[in-house]
């Protein structure tokens, strides 16, 4: 070519649309593509809208949080709502945020004589249980509600049919999975009365192939804590609004008004500031992270209040949801 320098190559029209051609290679092998190998969500448990008092603003402080953090998806825990119409403006606050927003169901959320099935239309979900992938990870969505056990009052149980479609999931899924379920089944006092059969269709998971559940998280219980049970992380999320407390230690701690209009208000020890998490998980660096808030108690909080240590203690019973961060088996 006419005035070329030594050593330097001129770039023709030919070679640069070939460079064109090739470009959506190169671009699939940029940070941004690459950044789908991490997945970021909220998750917020245990709100009752139709127990606390400020549950609408609660939901739009979290929805408004995780927009900010361009969180990919939302998950609530259960006990959220009833599918009653005045609850539109509440599940409206919720479905604000967009795109990828799921639910589980808890067992406060069929109360005032609603079925599930109703529940499930309202919240506009698949089903009781059901599957959604975002990004590089699976999640499964657990119903605690099914009938069985032996167990009086609410159900916590979950049946045949559930635990062979969970079977069938995990043996299908070409991505790590995340479970959601309301009612824990780490082994813990009043959790799913066959606790002990759901741990092992997932452990059976884990042996086949390691790194299979990366996670399980859980609600209903109103605490801050998490465990490690035959090599399945467990991570119970606080309540969103408060700490549910006996006839005993019942206390009106807020305007007369205001428990005359919610009358439940005198059994919670409620969280000043809502409490939800934004978890990421990093399929590059083998992590979990899990960044909490922290809030105070409104009032006289639950041991003034008169309940023991032993019913509440204080290292789960506390206005927070702690930072955590764990180190995760590599999937392949």
């Amino acid at each position: 070519m006419k005035n070329a320098k030594p050593g330097v190559s001129l770039v023709t029209r030919r070679t640069f649309l070939r460079s064109l051609a090739s470009l959506p290679l190169i671009l699939a092998a940029t940070p941004a593509c690459a950044a789908r190998r991490r997945v970021r969500f909220g998750i917020v448990s245990d709100v009752h809208q139709d127990v606390i008092r400020d549950s609408v603003d609660r939901i739009n402080a979290f929805v408004a949080a995780m927009r900010k953090a361009n969180a990919d998806f939302i998950i609530q825990l259960g006990d959220f709502c009833w599918p009653h119409p005045r609850n539109a403006p509440f599940l409206a606050a919720w479905n604000a945020f967009g795109a990828q927003r799921y639910h589980v169901l808890g067992n406060h959320d069929m109360d005032g004589g609603f079925t599930r099935e109703q529940t499930v239309a309202y919240y506009g979900i698949p089903g009781r249980h059901y599957a959604f992938t975002s990004g590089p990870v699976r999640g499964l969505v657990l119903d605690s509600n099914d009938p069985g056990g032996k167990g009086a009052g609410y159900k916590r149980f979950i049946a045949p049919d559930q635990m062979k479609w969970l079977e069938r999931e995990l043996d299908q899924t070409d991505r790590p999975v995340l479970v959601f379920v309301h009612c824990p089944f780490d082994g813990s006092a009043k959790g799913i009365e066959n606790s002990a059969a759901i741990r092992s269709i997932l452990e059976r998971a884990e042996k086949t192939r390691p790194a299979t559940v990366a996670a399980v998280f859980s609600g209903h219980f109103h605490e801050d804590c998490e465990s490690m049970v035959n090599g399945i992380r467990y991570i119970r999320i606080n309540s969103a609004s408060y700490c549910w407390l006996t006839e005993a230690a019942a206390r009106e701690t807020f305007a007369p008004e205001l428990h005359r209009a919610h009358p439940y208000l005198k059994y919670v020890a409620a969280y000043r500031e809502p409490l939800w998490a934004l978890a990421t998980l990093d399929l590059d660096s083998n992590e979990l992270t899990v960044e909490g808030k922290r809030s105070e108690w409104v009032g006289p909080d639950p041991w003034q209040r008169g309940v023991t240590e032993n019913e509440y203690p204080h290292d789960k019973c506390r206005p927070a949801i702690s930072d955590r961060s764990f180190a995760i088996k590599r999937f392949s």
